[in-house]
C-alpha cells in the first residue's frame, strides 16, 4: 500500500513538474515569437545646446528616455500632471546623470485648457524645442468621456498629444532640425472602427466593461497615433521629422501588491517576456538621437529597427482623413 502511495506520489511530481516546464517554455516561445530581439540604442550622439520635452517622463519608459536624453547634456522638460512624483523624478536624474537643466511643467492631457495654457506658456518661454517625445498614455480604464465628449482613453492616447504638437509646431518648425516621437503599441493591430465614420472613434459605443473592449479602444488610439504619424511626417517641412514605435511588452508595477515568494516566482518568469523600462525606451532614445534617422519620416519602429505596422496604420487616404477629422474637433 505504502509503496503504491509513493509511486502515486512521484506520478504526480513529474506530472505536475512537467506541466511547469511546459508553461514555462511556453511563455518564452510567446515572448520570442512576439518580440525576438530586444533592440539597443548604441550611438553615442551628444545633446548639448538641445531642448528635449517629454510627455509622462516622470516613470516608466519614459522617465528612462528623460534620464538618457538629460546625459546626452540635453535641456529635458517633463510635462505631467502629477507634481510630487515628477519633482522626486527631476531629482533622481539631475542625481544620476549630473544635468541640472531638468525640470517639471504641469501638463493635463485630459484637458484641452491645460494643453493650450502649457503650449502657450512653454512658446513664450524657450527659444526652441529640438526634441518632442509623446511618450504619456493611460491603459485600461472605463468608458468615461470629457467635458467635450471624447471618449477619455481616446483623449489621452490620441487627440491630446495630437493637440499638443499642433501647437508646438511652430517652435519645433523654427528648430529645425527637430524631431517628433510618438509611441504607440503593437496592439494597435487589435483596432476595430468604422473606417468611413471617424466620428465613431472618438466616442466608441461599444461594450465597456470587459478587457477585450478597453483592448479595442486602446487599440484604436493606438492606431490613430500612427495614421496622425504618417500624416504629419507630409506636411513637415525638410528637417523636422516624425516617427511613431511599439515600445515592447514592458515590465510595470502592476505585481507589486502579490507577496514577496509569489512575486519571486513571477518575476523570474516576466523578465522572460517582458522588457524592463530600460529596455522598453531604447526604441523611443534611437528615434530621438540617432545620426541615421535624419531624414527618416513617417515610419513605424521596433526594437530600433523599421518595421511594417498593420495594413490599415499604413492606408495613406485613412491617415489624411483622420488628419482632418482630429484637427477640426480640437478647433471647436
Amino acid at each position: 500500500m505504502w509503496s503504491i502511495l509513493v509511486y502515486l506520489i512521484g506520478i504526480s511530481a513529474k506530472i505536475i513538474v512537467s506541466f511547469i516546464l511546459f508553461c514555462v517554455l511556453f511563455l518564452i516561445g510567446c515572448r520570442f515569437w512576439l518580440e525576438p530581439v530586444k533592440g539597443v540604442c548604441k550611438c553615442k550622439t551628444k545633446l548639448h545646446g538641445k531642448i528635449a520635452l517629454i510627455t509622462g517622463g516622470n516613470s516608466g519608459i519614459g522617465f528612462e528616455t528623460a534620464k538618457d536624453l538629460a546625459r546626452r547634456g540635453a535641456k529635458v522638460i517633463i510635462a505631467s500632471r502629477d507634481v510630487k512624483k515628477s519633482e522626486e523624478a527631476v531629482a533622481n536624474i539631475i542625481a544620476t546623470t549630473g544635468n541640472e537643466l531638468v525640470e517639471h511643467r504641469y501638463l493635463n492631457l485630459a484637458n484641452k485648457d491645460s494643453i493650450e495654457t502649457f503650449a502657450k506658456d512653454f512658446n513664450k518661454e524657450f527659444d526652441r524645442l529640438d526634441i518632442l517625445v509623446n511618450n504619456a498614455g493611460i491603459g485600461g480604464i472605463k468608458k468615461q468621456n470629457t467635458e467635450n465628449g471624447i471618449d477619455m482613453l481616446m483623449q489621452i492616447n490620441y487627440v491630446g498629444p495630437f493637440t499638443l504638437t499642433y501647437l508646438l509646431l511652430d517652435k519645433l518648425i523654427a528648430s529645425k532640425p527637430s524631431r517628433i516621437v510618438n509611441v504607440s503599441s503593437y496592439l494597435h493591430k487589435m483596432a476595430k472602427f468604422d473606417f468611413e465614420n471617424l466620428s465613431d472613434v472618438f466616442t466608441y459605443s461599444g461594450q465597456t466593461g470587459s478587457l477585450y473592449s478597453q483592448s479595442i479602444r486602446y487599440g484604436n488610439a493606438k492606431l490613430c497615433d500612427i495614421l496622425w504619424t504618417v500624416a504629419l511626417a507630409k506636411k513637415l517641412p525638410y528637417g523636422v521629422t516624425a516617427n511613431v514605435l511599439h515600445p515592447g511588452l514592458v515590465k510595470t508595477n502592476i505585481f507589486n501588491n502579490f507577496s514577496p515568494h509569489i512575486k519571486r516566482v513571477l518575476f523570474l518568469i516576466i523578465d522572460l517576456l517582458y522588457k524592463t523600462p530600460i529596455e522598453g525606451a531604447q526604441t523611443i532614445i534611437h528615434l530621438c538621437v540617432s545620426p541615421k534617422l535624419e531624414n527618416e519620416t513617417g515610419c513605424y519602429y521596433m526594437d530600433c529597427k523599421k518595421v511594417s505596422p498593420s495594413k490599415a496604420a499604413e492606408d495613406e487616404d485613412l491617415a489624411e482623413r483622420l488628419w482632418h477629422k482630429t484637427l477640426s474637433l480640437i478647433k471647436q
